[in-house]
């Protein structure tokens, strides 16, 4: 789905501002605005619950649930809308993992030719890829959240902090432990 320049390029309470004038339009009656955020916020949130869940189907899954839970509570929001939507989303991933067990995670390859030149090291690239995946999938859910936020998302501690409602120091110290607990229970399998 195409990004909303407009939005992502703003200050964010220029953003903000545009988003309740979008939600204001919706609150009385415009039901078809609310594509407008869909749109805005789609990519971001589902490269969100993907990171957490491993899964294409499964994130696809949480952001149409998580949408339609927005739109039937619209007029509950209170600040900024992204970061609402995405508690929405982070809850809903939250959710899934608590109730799902589950020995690995998939993430789907790509369609870009490799950068390996053996069979052998492209092997090695999808081994390594299954004992991450198998490694994240051990973390509790705060500090999976936390470091693919921060690692595979690219977020700053200050963005995270709001988004999550918590502090910086809180989430340095999640990402933190994150590495620790991936580090250990790595260490066996390349040391």
């Amino acid at each position: 789905m195409p990004v909303d320049s407009t939005a992502s390029s703003l200050p964010p309470s220029d953003s903000a501002d545009l988003d309740q004038a979008v939600i204001d339009r919706v609150l009385a009656g415009d039901r078809d605005a609310f594509g407008i955020l869909i749109e805005r916020y789609s990519d971001p949130l589902y490269r969100h619950a993907h990171g957490m869940t491993g899964s294409a189907d499964v994130a696809e899954d949480i952001l149409q649930v998580s949408f339609i839970k927005a739109f039937h509570h619209l007029g509950e929001v209170r600040g900024r809308f992204d970061a609402w939507v995405f508690r929405i989303v982070a809850n809903g991933c939250k959710d899934w993992l608590k109730n799902i067990r589950r020995t690995h995670l998939s993430y789907e390859e790509d369609d870009q030719p490799s950068g390996y030149e053996t069979p052998d090291e492209e092997l090695d690239r999808g081994e390594i890829r299954r004992d991450l995946d198998r490694a994240l999938a051990a973390l509790p859910s705060s500090l999976r959240e936390a470091f693919v936020m921060k690692h595979v998302e690219g977020r700053s501690y200050e963005e995270m902090a709001e988004l999550l409602d918590t502090t910086v120091g809180a989430l340095k110290m999640r990402v933190h432990r994150a590495r620790e607990a991936l580090q250990k229970l790595l260490e066996d399998r390349y040391s």
